[in-house]
């Protein structure tokens, strides 16, 4: 026997066919009754075309706003696209363009993502919330209340603890206008949620159901998915150690999510902690407190600070994942698709 079916160990003896034994979110796609074996790799492909379609198509509207606004004002091809890059190759939160542009860029891997599991047939789409094929919104309204925590600790520490180990001051003057700076906590406020969304989709859903197709182990599910995850975020590709540790940052984050995300069968914990962190991040870089409003990293040739930042994320971000985990415990957070055929499963609604 070969197939969902067989992967999940539904037998029959005589007349009665015994029903599937309990698959955690990884392993989700094994209980779809179109699933193949090439589908998922497939899906992963086709969201990557329709990704670099949007975001294409979100630039070029950027790019053609610049030029209306008079921001670009080369006449020549080289000097043009060098103007572009200063504003859309790095996201910088204290302008209004650059940050809509980049946050909504971002966002359409969640559209891309979903239609890449629709043309190959991983029906239901709900398959990429939760082993209940739904969001769990209490749970999700529960998880704000730690994500924010740990996230105004980890800032905290940022600007107020690491300055004093570093021998300086960390918060500056103003530079950005309170009128822009509102205009970006807007855009910030409403676009960032749905960047974070897009990404727990595409990283914890997509790309870990992926490797959750193939393999069984989640831990090892867990670090295949933290890689790519990890080396998308190429704004940290600067010098003194931000390739090191600011990667590894990310790539923390990135075990984290998915921890949870395995320990609460759902990406609600992820998308919690992700869209708070990058909510709160955006819109410190958009006050420009922390004299930068640029998301690009450079240590300025001493990895340090980028090591201290590094070790401020270990001792925030892993009590949120002991805190969700025991929480999820306690509440009873269904985290095993439970007593579901595979029949049972591509017949169910929320697609």
């Amino acid at each position: 026997m070969s197939g969902p079916a067989a992967d999940a160990g539904a037998t029959v003896t005589g007349t009665e066919a015994v029903p599937p034994p309990p698959l955690p979110y990884h392993r989700l796609l094994r209980a779809l009754p179109g699933y193949r074996w090439w589908k998922p790799l497939v899906a992963l492909l086709i969201t990557g075309v329709f990704w670099i379609l949007f975001t294409t198509i979100v630039v070029l509207v950027g790019a053609a706003v610049a030029v209306a606004a008079g921001r670009i004002s080369s006449d020549t091809v080289p000097g043009a696209t060098k103007q572009l890059l200063a504003i859309f190759g790095v996201v910088d939160a204290g302008d209004p363009l650059s940050v809509s542009i980049g946050l909504i860029g971002v966002a359409t891997l969640l559209p891309a993502t979903l239609l890449g599991y629709r043309i190959v047939g991983l029906r239901p789409l709900s398959v990429l919330r939760s082993v209940q094929f739904r969001i769990r919104w209490r749970w999700l309204a529960f998880s704000l209340l730690p994500a924010f925590a740990v996230t105004v600790a980890a800032t905290l520490l940022q600007f107020l603890v690491l300055p004093l180990i570093l021998g300086g001051f960390s918060v500056v003057a103003p530079t950005i206008p309170l009128g822009t700076f509102l205009i970006c906590a807007a855009i910030v406020v409403v676009v960032t949620p749905l960047q974070a969304a897009a990404e727990e989709f595409a990283f914890r859903g997509l790309v870990a159901q992926m490797f959750g197709a193939w393999l069984r182990p989640a831990p090892l599910v867990i670090v295949l998915s933290a890689i790519p995850f990890a080396a998308a975020h190429t704004q940290y590709l600067g010098d003194g150690g931000s390739l090191t540790w600011a990667t590894a940052d990310v790539a923390l984050f990135a075990l984290v999510a998915g921890f949870v995300t395995w320990r609460t069968g759902g990406i609600e914990s992820g998308i919690a902690l992700h869209a708070v962190n990058n909510t709160v991040a955006f819109l410190a870089l958009a006050s420009s407190l922390g004299g930068t409003t640029s998301t690009s990293t450079s240590a300025g040739g001493d990895p340090v600070p980028l090591l201290l930042s590094f070790l401020v994320s270990v001792v925030t971000m892993v009590p949120y994942a002991i805190w969700i985990d025991r929480a999820a415990r306690r509440r009873g957070i269904r985290n095993r698709l439970v007593a579901a055929t595979p029949a049972a499963v591509g017949n169910g609604s929320g697609e």
